[in-house]
């Protein structure tokens, strides 16, 4: 299944769209586009598809999807059946990255701001206790016009920039939980990319930043937080992803083109980051 480019239109006399989304059931199809994207569920249970990601949503689901990033709502069955009664509603936000200007990022007080919109590229989910706070600042948005409607936004922003009330929806090993200028880790990364389907052993890449193994295992984990052989898998794992939503392998066949040589440990280490097997991942996704 492909995403689909979709265009999302900006009323003039606005910086951002804002609408409440409501009918019988979430009409649009698996898409991306340019625009940053929070989606505050009002009504209706289902799945969404955010990345490589498939989580249940409910009333109270709060998510920010990053640029780019594909994602997908789709209800329950029983939303879809004739005469169901059911509605589907939520709140839903865009804006562009730079809709206050290409500058406004960059400014010292905004990067906890811009620390959230890098986050957000991964998708986040926000909890419950965090939307609770944030529910009437969500929900009283669109009744505000003119200059209070920017300023609710980014009010909203800012508590979510403050937050460690969220997890991420899509494994995106790139992504540093420090920001780090040395070329060491860079070389590394980029190495990884371009070999993670071979077979690749802690003491070359040890080698390939002139440090011991012990030393450039410390040296990893306290950069990004994980172990280099967790990084290492969510790579894998993300490139099985994409290779499970086109429909076009056998498992065994995604299996080694992620790097995997051997099908039980493949399948044991999808559903340990994925929370599901290969072919029930590959199911929800294509039905």
């Amino acid at each position: 299944m492909k995403p689909q480019l979709l265009k999302i239109s900006t009323p003039s006399d606005y910086s951002f769209n804002l609408f409440d989304q409501e009918a019988d059931y979430f009409p649009t199809p698996w898409h991306y586009h340019p625009e940053v994207e929070i989606v505050f569920m009002q009504k209706s249970v289902g799945e969404k598809y955010i990345g490589s990601s498939i989580t249940d949503f409910e009333p109270g689901d709060l998510a920010m999807i990053g640029s780019y990033l594909p994602h997908y709502y789709k209800n329950s069955s029983e939303y879809y059946e004739k005469d169901s009664g059911l509605r589907a509603k939520s709140l839903v936000i865009h804006f562009n990255e730079d809709f206050l200007g290409a500058s406004f990022l960059d400014a010292p007080e905004n990067h906890l701001l811009k620390q959230l919109l890098d986050n957000c590229k991964r998708g986040l989910q926000f909890g419950k206790r965090f939307v609770e706070e944030l529910e009437d600042d969500l929900t009283t948005l669109s009744e505000k016009e003119g200059m209070p409607r920017l300023l609710s936004l980014l009010a909203i922003l800012n508590k979510m920039s403050k937050t460690k009330d969220f997890k991420f929806l899509t494994s995106d090993p790139i992504y540093l939980n420090n920001h780090v200028d040395s070329d060491r880790i860079k070389k590394v990364f980029e190495y990884v990319m371009q070999n993670f389907q071979q077979d690749i052993k802690l003491n070359d890449i040890a080698g390939l930043a002139s440090m011991s193994e012990s030393a450039f295992s410390r040296y990893f984990k306290k950069r990004t937080r994980k172990t280099f052989s967790t990084f290492l898998t969510e790579i894998r794992i993300e490139h099985a992803c994409k290779l499970l939503q086109k429909d076009k392998h056998s498992v065994s066949e995604v299996s080694y083109e992620s790097g995997f040589n051997n099908l039980s440990n493949f399948n044991r280490q999808f559903k340990s980051v994925k929370s599901t097997t290969p072919l029930s991942y590959r199911s929800r996704f294509l039905s």
